[in-house]
């Protein structure tokens, strides 16, 4: 089978180099005999034959980026599909100028969309683990809470001294979340339902992210700051209802 494969990949490239060349050596002996026999240049021909050869390799590409299955090498290959290659490589080599350029452009097209798309699934990506990150506590605070689940009865068993005289508004703050339309919430929305400072409520509410009960998530899109509950902030707003 390989031998197979090996002596079908000669023919492409004999074909390639053939039907290159001569369709390199047709356009030169065109400009040739176009042209005044005192502006006659021979050793041009190189340049034909190197740019008509050039655009018949392209070929190959071509077909591969339009999912052509003409020359692969199979069960069902049917030899005439040698001939039409090489009428592919025959048109690409005469215009050989034109074909490696709106080749050229294709592929920088094709290129230029393929980054497009990298990038938007790398913002969708972004954008699906923002979510999760909102929906989903972060697992890095399930090692250091577990334990104090154990025997935790209220919020004051966590609060350390600089917040036990805000105990109330603490409590008002985490029933703030205990709401069927709104899981995450504004700062600006808490403060209006606990009648509060604003600016007080961040405070807390920052204070009780770095103790694990609260989660803190900015918007890309439009910074816009949104809170809520941890596992651990979840278990004190159930605690506060018995």
């Amino acid at each position: 089978m390989n031998c197979v494969t090996d002596y079908h990949r000669i023919i492409l490239a004999l074909i390639i180099i053939i039907i290159g060349g001569l369709a390199g050596l047709i356009n030169f002996f065109t400009y040739y005999f176009q042209q005044r026999e005192d502006k006659r240049e021979v050793k041009i021909v190189i340049k034909y034959l190197l740019n008509s050869i050039g655009a018949a390799i392209l070929v190959p590409l071509l077909l591969n980026m339009l999912s052509s299955n003409l020359i692969k090498d199979n069960n069902k290959f049917d030899s005439i599909n040698y001939f039409v290659f090489a009428g592919f490589c025959f048109i690409a080599g005469y215009f050989s100028d034109r074909f490696i350029n709106s080749m050229g452009e294709k592929i920088l097209k094709d290129l230029q969309e393929t980054k497009n798309k990298a990038n938007e699934a790398i913002d969708s990506a972004k954008a699906t683990e923002e979510k999760v990150d909102v929906l989903v506590s972060t697992e890095s605070e399930s090692d250091t809470i577990e334990i104090e689940k154990k025997e935790l009865k209220s919020i004051q068993d966590i609060l350390p001294d600089n917040l036990s005289n805000s105990r109330n508004l603490i409590e008002k703050i985490i029933k703030a979340f205990d709401h069927s339309k709104f899981k995450f919430r504004t700062s600006h929305g808490i403060a209006k339902v606990t009648e509060s400072n604003r600016f007080v409520v961040i405070k807390i509410l920052e204070e009780l992210r770095t103790l694990g009960v609260t989660n803190k998530i900015v918007s890309k899109e439009d910074n816009t700051v949104l809170w809520s509950l941890t596992n651990l902030g979840r278990e004190l707003l159930e605690s506060s209802k018995e």
